[in-house]
């Protein structure tokens, strides 16, 4: 679950969310649209009953194909904003990679983890986590710094 919402960031740190914590782990996003930014698109599904989900994207054909998924509820249209990344998965100067990483259903339902950390990224990735992005390091967003 990724939010820039204060009231949701509250929720959770409340315990006001049962099963869900913080990992410890963020990164950067603007809260408004600005110049060069997409707005993220984050859905919630809970066709995996007994256990539920969060997908989050910035790349607007995703979250048209996401949205057409009768599995998955549309919470918002514009979570928050993000630059994105060139074809290449390069940023921008001054921005940073966000890796979005898929679990491909392990442990009963569909999952992605989203990180700036290398190292990270690299953990998931030996535990069976599949990268998902632009260019050889699958870049998925990026984040100013």
């Amino acid at each position: 679950f990724i939010t820039a919402n204060p009231d949701e960031i509250a929720s959770l740190d409340s315990g006001a969310t049962a099963g869900w914590n913080r990992t410890g782990l963020q990164f950067n996003a603007y809260a408004a649209n600005a110049s060069g930014t997409s707005p993220v698109c984050r859905f919630f599904s809970t066709a995996f009953a007994p256990k539920s989900s969060h997908f989050h994207t910035p790349f607007a054909s995703e979250c048209a194909a996401v949205q057409a998924n009768p599995n998955w509820l549309l919470e918002s249209g514009a979570a928050f904003y993000i630059a994105l990344p060139v074809g290449d998965g390069s940023c921008a100067t001054g921005l940073t990679p966000v890796y979005r990483l898929y679990n491909n259903g392990q442990g009963g339902a569909p999952n992605h983890r989203y990180t700036t950390d290398v190292s990270v990224r690299a953990q998931a990735m030996k535990e069976g986590w599949m990268p998902e992005g632009l260019g050889p390091d699958a870049v998925e967003m990026c984040a100013p710094q």
